[in-house]
C-alpha cells in the first residue's frame, strides 16, 4: 500500500474476498507467482481496516468514523459484501453528524 508492506495471510484475503481469491487462484496472474498484492489506491489505515474485519468480522467505530467512505470503496472495489454492508449501517446511523 504506497510505500508500505502490509504483511498477511494469503488464504485469509482469498477467504473473503472474491477478488482476491480470483488473484491467487490463477496462475498467470502475478499476485498468484510472488504473493503479493500491490494496492495504490487506498491509504494503509483503509486497507488495515479491511484486513481487521477479515480477521475479527469487524472495525471498530474509531476508523469507521474517520474512513467509512474509503473504507467502503475498497470494500466494494474487492466484493467484500458483509463490509460493505457494516458501512452502509454506519453511513445510516450517522446521517446527519
Amino acid at each position: 500500500v504506497g510505500d508500505e508492506v502490509i504483511k498477511t495471510h494469503k488464504c485469509i484475503l482469498a477467504k473473503n474476498s472474491k477478488v482476491f481469491h480470483r488473484m491467487f487462484e490463477q496462475n498467470g496472474m502475478t499476485e498468484a507467482q510472488n504473493g503479493e498484492v500491490i494496492i495504490s489506491d487506498a491509504t494503509p489505515e483503509c486497507v488495515r481496516a479491511m484486513l481487521e474485519f477479515f480477521y475479527s468480522g469487524m472495525v471498530s467505530d474509531d476508523k469507521m468514523k474517520i474512513h467509512v467512505y474509503d473504507i467502503f470503496a475498497i470494500a466494494h472495489k474487492y466484493q467484500v459484501e458483509m463490509l460493505k454492508y457494516l458501512c452502509e449501517r454506519f453511513m445510516s446511523r450517522n446521517i446527519g453528524e
